[in-house]
């Protein structure tokens, strides 16, 4: 691919950001076939080998050809340029340029100053924050001498743990499914300057025929069917995770003796509306799993200027009701301190039982 000065950002006739995702998906599967140019192109934003090569290395070639430092940027100039089509567009909002304009009547700030006002306090803020949703984490995490209950943070009636005597401050919030306390608790914490990693530790739906029960799964990208990343970002499918974040995540997981792989999500806002029509046709588009924060959380972060990665661990099929079960599960514990090592905070001495 020629290159054009990152000052000169020209899009293609007639762009379109579905055929330029078609593109770099063409791109790397140039460089995984060792095509000579194809691999410089890739090499050129990251020096990688055969098996590390990935998509947001060729979105990003694909932007800068066109002059973006960014494959965000770009999707926004191409949103900003297009007009109707005749195909089937990612759904928005009624009103469909609200992304434009991020004054809203009732703003984070304005939450608060309202809490501030009755005598709330938020005490000290932390680096990062981790989402989880099944209730053993709180129980773990209650046992856990690296952690304390923070009751000043905990977003509504969930219960939120942040670390003590870390170098880095890291929260878990133990949330129920569903994604409104989370988005509230980011914007809360960019509006008060704190956290600005956030994590996901969840489960999935597997829609991909060739995953396994337990198999653990890093979301590069994830498809916006979730309801919220519309409001935050132009109209797209697809929404990807913080590139830096998820390689450091695959590092500090793997080192806890967890093996993932790496594949893209949908999301949806509920668990129970996932058609056999949309389970094909995402599964045929190279789409693995499905769950109903993912999407939420990339759309959010990126929106705001901060980090996000997931984790999810497959729980189930929506395929096969035979499918394989992994040998070797990994246990919350590991999961749990993969991900904290990504963020900085170190194992427990003790490596017995349930946690490390």
């Amino acid at each position: 691919m020629s290159k054009m000065p990152p000052n000169s950002a020209v899009l293609p006739e007639g762009a379109d950001i579905r055929q330029l995702r078609r593109q770099a998906k063409e791109l790397l599967a140039s460089a995984m076939a060792n095509d000579r140019a194809a691999l410089d192109d890739l090499q050129s934003v990251h020096s990688s080998r055969g098996q590390d090569l990935a998509l947001w290395q060729a979105q990003l070639v694909v932007a800068r050809t066109y002059g973006f430092v960014s494959w965000p940027n770009m999707r926004r100039a191409v949103a900003e340029l297009s007009g109707p089509v005749a195909e089937p567009i990612p759904a928005g909002p009624i009103f469909r340029a609200k992304y434009l304009d991020d004054t809203a009547v009732f703003t984070p700030r304005r939450f608060l100053d309202d809490a501030s006002a009755v005598g709330w306090e938020p005490g000290p803020l932390p680096d990062a924050i981790v989402y989880v949703f099944a209730g053993h984490f709180a129980a773990m995490l209650e046992n856990d001498p690296r952690f304390e209950r923070n009751y000043a943070l905990a977003p509504a009636n969930s219960i939120m743990f942040t670390t003590v005597d870390s170098l880095v401050s890291v929260g878990v919030s133990c949330l129920s499914p569903g994604v409104g306390a989370m988005v509230g608790q980011i914007e809360h914490q960019v509006e008060l300057g704190g956290a600005s990693n956030f994590v996901i530790l969840g489960t999935a739906g597997a829609i991909a025929s060739d995953l396994a029960i337990g198999q653990v799964v890093l979301a590069t990208s994830a498809v916006r069917d979730d309801g919220v990343s519309q409001h935050y970002l132009p109209p797209d499918t697809y929404v990807d995770a913080d590139v830096e974040l998820t390689l450091s995540l695959g590092r500090s997981l793997k080192h806890s003796d967890v093996r993932t792989v790496e594949g893209v999500t949908w999301t949806l806002p509920t668990p129970y509306r996932s058609t056999a029509d949309e389970v094909a046709h995402f599964a045929s588009e190279g789409v693995g799993i499905v769950e109903t924060e993912i999407a939420s959380l990339f759309a959010v972060a990126e929106a705001l200027g901060v980090k996000a990665a997931a984790v999810s661990v497959v729980a189930r099929s929506l395929v096969d009701d035979k499918a394989p079960v992994v040998p070797k599960q990994a246990l919350p514990a590991e999961l749990l301190n993969g991900v904290l090592g990504a963020l900085g905070v170190t194992e427990r001495a003790d490596t017995s039982g349930t946690t490390r």
